[in-house]
């Protein structure tokens, strides 16, 4: 049998709650608490006439805090109270007037002090600190002329400002956990990648494309003194180098050359998931199944497991039994430096052929249309499919890659957002505009 718990700080508020209710009541206003969703105003005061009862719409907004401990630095007649950042940010936005009320429930006794006024002062803003005199700021009915001097004139609406919102930002860049702590350097006498390759591919044995050529020079996190390596270089010129005096140089030479041999490891990591690169449209892209049907293929949000179609086929408007193009996921690669570390900038996009293999004549149409209709989950989706395939785990059937990984996403806590409910509805009618006006509508997965 389960049992439902209350914990003691949520009846030490409620009592707070109590207490300044029923001073408020003595005062002949009207109290309205806001509930268990409030975020930063635990109430509402009407100033209300006492002789006539007339309501006034005149509000004060009420923020409780409650102990049953001593008071900070308390002494016989003040005391301290310290705001939290979040809290006084809140409370200083809108026009309605907040009181914040530092009460004792067990001994029956409350404080008050007016936030925006006491806080006017920038030097006394930058504290965060309240000063409370026993005696002046005591809240008791007595305090009823006090509040209705600082409420809300009759002539301004009343505006109440949002809830602070923390937001988590997830970022397209991708941290590279690790690469080749080595590299080598050797002398060649070929000029042209397109010969190197000649040559390696007439040596034979294992090699990949994780090297560059640089003014008879090659650079490789290859070792470059084993076959078929040391077939394509000068004998005795092969030198070995800690990778980081290139990832780390501040000279543009050995920045650019660290960066290439990265992409060329990129490539190579990507190469058994299917995903090929295209130094035309200089994007990566997940190629054509064998059969033309539809690949998908798993991501990992924070919170759950998906799937998303990365290549489909899209029906003739005109013949709907043909096929008018296949779209491809893809995505533009950068690597990008932050101090001392790395990223991959992830920008997702689409690669559209009218074949499976080949450009569709309308690529760059088809491309614009959909970046048009795009929203922000749609491109997250994308974002995070690439994060997941970049950084899952190696199988039993396929050796881990020695020359680069992933790790995760960049992210950034923020201390304000934006309500989705806000602009949800607004981005919602701007797509239907979109697609109703549309000749070349383009379905979104």
């Amino acid at each position: 049998m389960s049992n439902k718990y209350v914990n003691y700080r949520s009846l030490l508020g409620q009592q707070g709650i109590n207490l300044i209710e029923r001073i408020v009541l003595e005062m002949g206003y009207l109290w309205y608490p806001t509930g268990p969703l409030e975020a930063g105003i635990d109430g509402l005061i009407e100033i209300r006439n006492r002789d006539s009862g007339a309501v006034t719409n005149l509000i004060l907004q009420v923020q409780s805090k409650a102990t049953s401990q001593p008071f900070q630095a308390e002494t016989e007649d003040r005391f301290e109270y310290v705001c939290e950042e979040r809290d006084l940010d809140y409370w200083l936005q809108g026009n309605a007037p907040v009181i914040l009320i530092v009460s004792r429930p067990a001994a029956s006794e409350a404080y008050w002090i007016s936030i925006k006024g006491y806080f006017a002062d920038p030097a006394t803003r930058t504290t965060r600190k309240v000063l409370f005199n026993k005696t002046r700021d005591r809240f008791s009915p007595s305090s009823a002329h006090g509040l209705l001097s600082i409420a809300a004139p009759r002539d301004r609406g009343v505006y109440f400002a949002p809830p602070p919102k923390k937001e988590l930002l997830i970022s397209n860049l991708l941290a590279v956990s690790s690469y080749a702590p080595r590299l080598s350097v050797a002398e060649t006498e070929f000029r042209r990648r397109s010969e190197v390759w000649t040559k390696l591919k007439s040596v034979g044995g294992p090699f990949g494309s994780e090297w560059i050529l640089r003014n008879k020079r090659i650079l490789s996190f290859h070792k470059l003194d084993e076959l078929p390596w040391r077939e394509v270089c000068e004998p005795g010129t092969v030198e070995g180098f800690d990778t980081e005096e290139w990832a780390l140089s501040e000279t543009s030479d050995r920045a650019n050359d660290f960066v290439d041999l990265l992409h060329f490891s990129l490539r190579e990591l990507l190469w058994p998931m299917g995903v090929r690169y295209d130094p035309r449209l200089e994007h990566f892209y997940y190629q054509a199944t064998r059969d033309l049907k539809p690949r998908k293929v798993p991501y990992q949000t924070a919170s759950r497991k998906g799937k998303r179609t990365v290549f489909k086929s899209y029906a003739s408007k005109i013949t709907p039994d043909a096929t008018a193009y296949y779209r491809h996921s893809a995505f533009e690669s950068k690597f990008v430096r932050q101090g001392s570390q790395w990223f991959l900038e992830i920008t997702p996009t689409y690669r559209f052929t009218w074949n499976g293999y080949d450009v569709d004549r309308y690529y760059s149409e088809r491309l614009k249309g959909i970046k048009r209709l795009d929203r922000n989950p749609a491109v997250l989706a994308q974002l995070l499919v690439w994060a997941t395939v970049l950084t899952q785990p190696q199988d039993l059937f396929r050796s881990t890659y020695p020359f680069l990984a992933f790790s995760a996403l960049r992210t950034f806590d923020v201390e304000f957002g934006i309500e989705d409910g806000l602009w949800m509805k607004a981005e919602e009618e701007e797509e239907g505009r979109i697609l109703s006006d549309s000749d070349n509508q383009l379905a979104l997965f």
